[in-house]
């Protein structure tokens, strides 16, 4: 009897151990003390907490945006203990996903109070982080892609220009750009819940006091040269002149060379200052 006891007790406490294992590896994380260094502590986001969205990074594995049973949320990247809070966020979306040079660039649109839209940057890279804080509380950016996928813009609307931000080469520029023919500063929303623009791209009007915009009229056809009359001062220049008109038409009916129009743009140069980012490592 005595021997059965000891074995049950015995099993007993190895089944502890094991589920006492199991909420350190998946239970645990690590979270920025706001002083350089980590506080260690009870995950109860993973364990209690609700798991809101998930999305893939550029290596395969996955991140995943939670909230709290205290209504707190964070990001946590599987097979990683440390997590990425988001402080001051009462709610939080993943708005933007996008692969740019060798980082995964994770857009999270949160609500803090007294700011109805603000925007976390995070480029992630294995278990490295760089996360930016961003926005106006007013708008939704209009968020492009680059069409060699090196770089990402982030477009707020700020009266007549564009505050623009540019993530490339693992760094967030911050620059003041013209507004681009067709954008209008004043729409409502000024981007979708994709951050995609809304709406297409359409000239805007001259002196419209509005701000809106709407489609610019066709350009109207020229009118037909009027022939000369026979006996006219026109027909009777020489047959010389004549005979080189009909063997030379005109430069401007000619269309434009093909390599001329395929020529690309010249870069837009601007003053753009660096803004610098919060780096997290997932592996301390």
């Amino acid at each position: 009897m005595a021997t059965y006891k000891n074995f049950a007790s015995s099993h007993w406490r190895k089944l502890m151990a094991g589920v006492a294992a199991g909420v350190l590896l998946t239970g645990c994380a690590m979270t920025p003390n706001g002083r350089g260094g980590v506080m260690m502590g009870l995950d109860t986001a993973e364990l209690f907490g609700t798991p809101l969205s998930t999305f893939r990074l550029r290596d395969g594995t996955e991140g995943t945006l939670r909230k709290d049973p205290q209504g707190k949320y964070s990001i946590k990247l599987s097979q990683a203990f440390r997590v990425v809070p988001l402080a001051n966020a009462i709610t939080a979306r993943v708005a933007r996903v996008e692969n740019v040079g060798e980082r995964t660039v994770v857009i999270v649109e949160t609500q803090e109070r007294n700011c109805a839209y603000r925007y976390e940057v995070l480029a992630f890279q294995g278990t490295d982080v760089l996360q930016w804080t961003v926005g106006n509380c007013q708008d939704r950016p209009r968020v492009e892609l680059a069409a060699d996928a090196k770089s990402l813009n982030i477009d707020f609307p700020n009266y007549n220009r564009l505050s623009r931000m540019i993530y490339t080469d693992n760094r967030l520029l911050n620059a003041s750009v013209p507004v681009p023919p067709g954008v209008d500063t004043r729409a409502q929303p000024f981007a979708d819940d994709a951050l995609r623009a809304t709406g297409s791209a359409i000239a805007t009007v001259p002196g419209n006091d509005s701000g809106r915009v709407i489609p610019a009229a066709p350009a109207a056809a020229p009118a037909p040269a009027a022939a000369p009359k026979a006996g006219s001062r026109a027909s009777a220049k020489p047959r010389r002149q004549d005979t080189a008109a009909k063997a030379a038409p005109a430069a401007i009916s000619l269309p434009a060379p093909r390599a001329a129009a395929a020529a690309p743009a010249a870069p837009m140069v601007f003053q753009a200052e660096e803004i610098k980012p919060v780096v997290i490592d997932l592996r301390k």
